[in-house]
């Protein structure tokens, strides 16, 4: 496609127009590396200053996203996370019409740390079990979450801890206890390595952190969670009617 010299409309407005729309045609697709700036001159016409500068703005928008050293990729559309909500990932999945996709790193029983125990409500070196995995969305990593759960609440829960299993499903079909409330602490960090190993995120790319426990209707700690998510994959929305 190439674009119009003779318009009032500057290039690199016209090639910017010209990369949505091809985009939202499916030419380019979410996760998709974009082509070079060279090819990107020769497909639609224009100078590298003019790609350049339209692909920076793209950028700057939110449509497109650089990884040092390997390119610049289409955006994957932002999920939307109400950050009131109780329901887990599985349910949120749900609700979306979406497969839940999980991918569990490790699992295993261990004494509570201090921080742990007190979020919890339970003596620290109390045994919890600790389950770390990533959750997707669209096959894209969304969550890096680090969960505890009080094995005095929740005897042998670690046997039932699978990719393919909500945790809050059985702990309400297991144990009869269903979460009713939460209360979330939401920070803004920077990935380390290993968050952006597991999120495919760059190091120093900017995270939320959210800091979430879960309570029963007896006001019972359920678990405490610590998630991770790639401030460009998601947007928090907050919704004061949501119980």
């Amino acid at each position: 496609m190439k674009l119009n010299t003779h318009s009032s409309t500057p290039l690199y407005m016209q090639l910017k127009q010209a990369i949505t729309e091809d985009i939202n045609k499916g030419v380019y697709t979410p996760g998709e590396k974009l082509p070079i700036e060279t090819d990107l001159c020769d497909i639609y016409g224009v100078s590298r200053i003019t790609v350049r500068k339209a692909v920076l703005d793209l950028v700057e928008e939110g449509l497109l996203t650089r990884q040092q050293g390997k390119g610049t990729f289409v955006q994957y559309p932002k999920a939307k996370r109400e950050l009131f909500a109780v329901n887990g990932h599985t349910e949120y999945m749900s609700e979306l019409g979406k497969v839940p996709q999980t991918k569990i790193l490790s699992f295993g029983i261990k004494p509570a740390k201090a921080h742990v125990a007190k979020m919890l409500s339970i003596p620290p070196e109390s045994e919890v079990l600790e389950l770390q995995r990533i959750l997707y969305y669209d096959d894209q990593p969304l969550t890096l979450e680090i969960s505890h759960y009080s094995l005095d609440l929740l005897p042998h829960l670690d046997q039932h801890v699978h990719n393919s299993v909500s945790m809050y499903d059985t702990i309400k079909n297991k144990y009869n206890i269903t979460p009713v409330h939460n209360k979330k602490l939401l920070n803004m960090v920077f990935a380390n390595v290993d968050e952006a190993k597991h999120l495919e995120c760059e190091v120093g790319e900017p995270l939320f952190k959210v800091e979430k426990v879960a309570y029963d209707s007896q006001k019972r700690p359920i678990h405490s969670s610590f998630l991770h998510y790639p401030a460009s994959r998601v947007t928090f929305t907050m919704d004061s009617s949501t119980s």
